[in-house]
């Protein structure tokens, strides 16, 4: 608490939302999202922050079209888990994100990307497992976008016909396969979850300990 936050995207934050996140001490903003979403909807940032893009999904083309069936929104959303692992782009993002974390002048950290589930999920659940953090911890703390978001969610879902929300539905959804994809990826490409740290996000066993001395209580 009061080091690392989450969020959806910033673009619609007001003066009063600003003013809230300088008290809470965020210096740095990393922004997940593609090129196109970020010009489309770019961040507003308190006074005095860093922005640094770190993003996730340049190199993929997992989300290049909209699925045309349910099971293929839900295949969508694997693949783009697995690519959150091993595409370059998204290994080069991560790395951004926990250098970030793990500078303490550069704490308070922010990381979002545009709903706050997909590329954040992970980056969250990422930072989590690194820190020793209990895996139906970190599962039950990914589901808790499915909360957060319901209203958002359902305020979409109820202006499409019936047919197309079915497609759609998936793609808003975090779901127990999607962050397992990221995990079974991790144990594919690097055989375990610290070798994922040191040899795709070049996180260090002498990182690693400086980061749960600074990020752990107790």
């Amino acid at each position: 608490m009061g080091e690392v936050y989450r969020s959806d995207a910033l673009d619609r934050l007001t003066g009063a939302d600003l003013a809230k996140l300088e008290r809470l001490g965020v210096r740095t903003v990393f922004d997940l999202r593609m090129e196109s979403e970020r010009a489309a909807a770019p961040d507003r940032v308190p006074a005095g922050a860093d922005h640094v893009v770190a993003d996730v999904l340049a190199g993929s083309g997992t989300f290049a079209t909209m699925p045309k069936s349910p099971a293929e929104a839900e295949a969508m959303m694997v693949e783009g888990n697995r690519f959150m692992v091993s595409g370059a782009t998204a290994r080069t993002a991560y790395t951004t994100v926990l250098d970030g974390i793990a500078d303490d002048e550069a704490r308070g950290v922010l990381f979002h990307c545009t709903a706050g589930k997909d590329r954040t999920g992970w980056a969250d659940a990422a930072l989590l497992t690194a820190l020793g953090v209990p895996e139906e911890t970190v599962m039950a703390d990914y589901l808790a976008s499915n909360t957060y978001r319901a209203a958002a969610n359902e305020a979409v879902l109820s202006h499409l016909p019936a047919p197309q929300a079915a497609v759609y539905k998936p793609l808003l959804d975090v779901r127990p396969e999607y962050l397992n994809a990221s995990f079974d990826e991790v144990e594919k490409e690097y055989g375990s979850f610290r070798a994922y740290l040191r040899d795709g996000l070049g996180v260090d066993g002498h990182a690693l300990k400086e980061l749960k001395r600074d990020l752990l209580v107790g």
